[in-house]
């Protein structure tokens, strides 16, 4: 016959092996949580590390662009601040280089074509007022009695900071017109600019 001992012993060993086998089952279902939830933590990791990733991309590729963009900027500012500074130069040779020409058919067919041109440009006035230079007055003066008959002209020294050519004005100073070498490099200076640029690229 069994004791009260022994069914209490094996009462507490059945117990024992049923909590042993629901605690096992807890202990999987646990394990098989944690799982989930470490995958699901490098799933959020791996997609937060892309989500910065492309932040860090985009951030990189703006910056790089707008480095590009300023060093063009700069590049063309220097490119025109250069090009203005060679240009200049090259006007201010040209009308040095104008000097060898004064005493040239050349410079005085330039004359004449400016006096011929007065009277389009000044009409029906009757005094003119003509600034030339003093080493230019006589063959002015020549072609002012053949093309300005009609007008009362009266001749005044030119500002000596000016190279050449001739300014007139008409005697009440309503109308002006500027023949000088400077004022003529002046007017033609896209002219010249293309003209530069052409030097400039072949000499590149």
């Amino acid at each position: 016959m069994i004791t009260v001992e022994e069914k209490l012993s094996i009462f507490t060993q059945y117990l024992l092996r049923k909590q042993r086998e629901l605690g096992q089952e807890k202990i999987g279902e646990a394990k098989d949580k944690c799982q989930v939830l470490i995958k699901l933590s490098n799933d959020r990791i791996a997609q937060d590390k892309r989500s910065i990733e492309e932040r860090n991309y985009h951030v990189i590729f703006r910056d790089k662009n707008k480095i590009i963009a300023q060093g063009k900027n700069n590049a063309k500012n220097n490119k025109l601040a250069l090009r203005s500074c060679l240009l200049d130069d090259f006007k201010k040779t040209i009308v040095n280089e104008a000097k060898s020409y004064f005493e040239s058919d050349l410079y005085k067919a330039y004359l004449k074509k400016c006096i011929q041109n007065v009277p389009e440009i000044l009409g029906e006035h009757e005094g003119l007022i003509i600034a030339v230079h003093e080493a230019d007055l006589e063959i002015v003066k020549d072609y002012a009695e053949s093309f300005l008959e009609k007008y009362q002209v009266e001749f005044i020294e030119l500002d000596p900071l000016l190279t050449g050519g001739i300014k007139v004005k008409d005697s009440e100073e309503q109308i002006s017109c500027d023949f000088t070498i400077e004022n003529l490099v002046k007017e033609n200076n896209k002219v010249i600019g293309l003209r530069l640029e052409k030097i400039i690229e072949k000499q590149v």
